[in-house]
């Protein structure tokens, strides 16, 4: 297995069918649903073929069931809207890559996944009768992702962590706004994750904090100026932007598990528009 594990995280992102969706809306603002579907997913065209270029006919689809059940909510005059979700998501047939040189990689199917979590997102707008507004907001998910069944080779991995998969994700922020200004700020933390199938090692969890300061003005009915400035990673975290697991080192190099993600950096930009 490699990067292109196509398993890390909920991106199994098959056409379900058959599909069963059933809502109910207890009140104007309060509704729940429940969500119960088959899927596939088939395997990119690099994955079918080796190194050689030879289709390999024993790829097969990955196939899968989804659970889902959640409540979306609307409350103080929907200022504030709230989702909650659960999923239970148990995929067969997994589509791995091996990795059989450098750069080269042969896909298979391997064994079966587990993929479980809850999801929550909170949305709250305020407006002021002068035209300002402040808006937070946060998206959070805890998953527990699994190998059920996975023999790679001569070693066993069942009931690891599945590989490259986070468990934890928390991203937010607020907007905040008067006239054509707008400060936009956020954040992203990510938990750790196992960097191999045998979870014996794993990345540092990390948090990064952004923030863009945009301004806009019409100076006539048709010509309008933009301009921006900001600051991504202000606390100068060190974090890996690009995980990849299962890394093997070639000749004397050690493996490369990550790529560093960038340091403290600065921005800023200028948009001039006509509309006719």
């Amino acid at each position: 297995m490699d990067e292109n594990n196509k398993n890390a995280d909920r991106d199994f992102d098959p056409i379900f069918a058959p599909n069963l969706n059933v809502v109910y809306q207890f009140t104007p603002t309060l509704s729940a649903y429940a969500n119960v579907s088959r899927g596939f997913n088939y395997p990119s065209i690099e994955e079918t073929l080796t190194p050689e270029g030879v289709v390999n006919p024993e790829l097969g689809p990955e196939t899968g069931f989804n659970y889902e059940i959640g409540s979306e909510i609307y409350l103080f005059n929907s200022a504030l809207h709230m989702q909650l979700s659960a999923y239970l998501l148990d995929i067969d047939n997994l589509l791995v890559a091996d990795r059989v040189g450098e750069d080269q990689y042969i896909g298979r199917n391997a064994g079966k996944t587990e993929h479980k979590g809850i999801e929550l997102s909170v949305l709250y707008t305020h407006m002021f009768s002068n035209g300002f507004y402040i808006s937070p907001y946060v998206n959070a998910e805890l998953s527990d992702n699994k190998f059920i069944n996975f023999v790679d080779d001569d070693n066993d991995y069942s009931g690891n962590e599945l590989t490259g998969v986070p468990d934890t994700k928390i991203n937010g922020g607020i907007h905040i706004g008067f006239k054509n200004l707008v400060l936009n700020t956020n954040f992203l933390h990510v938990g750790d994750m196992p960097l191999d199938d045998a979870n014996t090692l794993n990345s540092d969890p990390y948090t990064v904090f952004n923030a863009k300061l945009s301004y806009t003005k019409d100076i006539t009915e048709h010509l309008f100026i933009g301009l921006n400035a900001g600051l991504n990673n202000f606390t100068d975290e060190s974090y890996a932007s690009s995980i990849l697991i299962n890394a093997v080192g070639f000749g004397n190099s050690e493996p490369r598990y990550y790529y560093p993600g960038m340091p403290r950096n600065w921005f800023g930009g200028i948009k001039i528009g006509y509309t006719i």
